[in-house]
């Protein structure tokens, strides 16, 4: 904007403050004044935006700043109308890059009254120079930071620790009362504060780029791609240029799971929004929209450290740097293995690692032979020696009967045959097979080859 123009804008929000009321726009609420005065309203706003409760978010709602006549009213929808231009529809609605983050999908857009309703409330917080700046950023090229977070189970952190630059492990307290400090709004997540100490937060510092775009009717068609989007989002320090959120949570997790040998996942996750700030259009008055919640039975969580941390890392780049491919093919295999850590009983546990293993050594097309493929396979890819491939071959031998059991019975021995002669117990022994099941993945990824036929075939014969 020209400097002329900031000053029209300057000029249009003091004439507006000068002249608000702020009036009860609930019927919900009758034991709440009718009126209030501008700094009831501005205490009421600085209490919301820094709290993020649920009652002050409603309070918020209760009430809303009406400008005393039209006149000033309809001059700065006008003024809106010509410094946003390219960011409004025909239908006069305008739309938040951030909004659409935050619900995961496109909408309709919001009428301009919404955004005129945010600039009169960063007006009356923070000043009017301060919105006419928020304001200039909006109309340009400007980018607006927002985080992404979500609550992990299977891990544990005891400090701060940093996996890339922007993205960051976090832990929870190990008290109720502090557990809100850190959590906006549990009553809406649907989850006790109990069941969160101790927990792990995972936290991705982003920005958006531009702030606003205009909404338009293809972004509902069924086709619709990312690729496509009028917008951009990158991480802090522009290693996830183009983020795609989902796609780093799961490959994200899939390797912190194989550094730590456990079964990290997410249990919900959703977009930390600041309320104080122009792009946040929402009459709900909050900063977060959660969902994807996991009820997993998994409570075991496992230590992370700083080599920990810095194997997945390689991991993660070793992963999504890798042919798509084999990084495809590595799916079932990961997530079942996972699937089997988070397990607690032994039959599903052993179906899933079934799954995994069949997915890593057997041919889709050949039903010849498989438990002795399986494990001749197996104990060569991973064996050593001829000594470790012996002891593996046997080992391979009882996991496949194991998993038929689990397939075909429902139920699993107490103890299991390992050698001749010689058994262990049933819940070792599933471990001891988790461990292989992961040894293969990370052999396939440091290798950068899934094995084929041809493979498979020059591995036996000694090539």
């Amino acid at each position: 904007m020209t400097e002329d123009r900031k000053q029209v804008l300057t000029q249009l929000l003091y004439e507006a403050i000068t002249n608000l009321e702020i009036r009860l726009n609930s019927t919900n609420r009758p034991q709440l004044p009718s009126v209030i005065d501008i700094h009831q309203y501005k205490s009421i706003l600085q209490q919301s935006w820094k709290d993020d409760s649920l009652d002050t978010s409603s309070l918020v709602m209760c009430y809303k700043a009406h400008i005393a006549g039209k006149s000033v009213e309809l001059q700065l929808l006008d003024f809106i109308r010509t410094e946003y231009a390219e960011f409004i529809n025909e239908e006069d609605c305008i739309e938040s890059a951030c909004s659409f983050i935050a619900r995961g999908g496109p909408s309709g857009g919001f009428p301009l009254n919404y955004l005129l309703d945010q600039l009169l409330k960063i007006a009356i917080v923070y000043g009017i120079e301060k919105a006419v700046s928020d304001f200039e950023r909006g109309a340009g090229k400007g980018q607006q930071s927002f985080r992404y977070m979500a609550l992990l189970e299977g891990i544990r952190v005891e400090t701060e620790m940093q996996i890339f630059k922007g993205v960051r492990l976090a832990p929870l307290p190990l008290s109720t009362s502090e557990i809100s400090n850190y959590l906006p709004d549990m009553v809406n997540f649907s989850i006790s504060p109990h069941s969160l100490l101790g927990k792990t937060l995972l936290i991705i510092d982003a920005s958006v780029f531009p702030i606003f775009y205009k909404p338009y009717p293809e972004l509902f068609n069924d086709d619709y791609h990312e690729d496509k989007l009028p917008f951009h989002v990158e991480v802090a320090d522009g290693k996830f240029s183009d983020f795609k959120i989902e796609e780093f949570y799961k490959y994200f997790c899939q390797t912190l799971s194989l550094s730590c040998n456990s079964a990290v996942q997410v249990i919900i996750n959703w977009r930390s929004l600041p309320q104080d700030e122009l792009f946040n259009l929402s009459k709900l008055g909050v900063n977060h929209i959660a969902y994807g919640y996991n009820t997993g039975e998994f409570d075991t969580f496992v230590g992370v450290n700083k080599v920990q941390i810095q194997k997945t890392k390689y991991l993660y780049d070793v992963l999504t740097d890798s042919e798509i491919e084999i990084r495809e093919k590595l799916q079932i295999p990961i997530d079942r293995w996972i699937k089997s850590k988070a397990e607690s009983n032994p039959v599903d546990k052993m179906i899933d690692l079934g799954i995994a293993f069949e997915a890593l050594y057997l041919p889709k097309a050949n039903v010849d032979q498989l438990s002795f493929q399986f494990r001749l396979r197996a104990s060569w890819y991973l064996g050593k020696d001829k000594a470790d491939r012996k002891m593996l071959i046997d080992e391979f031998k009882s996991i496949y009967t194991l998993r038929s059991k689990a397939v075909h019975n429902g139920e699993l021995p107490q103890r299991v045959k390992v050698k001749k002669g010689e058994s262990v117990p049933t819940s070792e022994f599933i471990t001891r097979a988790q461990n292989l099941c992961r040894d293969s993945i990370m052999k396939i990824l440091e290798d950068g080859e899934f094995p084929n036929s041809n493979y498979w075939n020059n591995l036996i014969l000694g090539e």
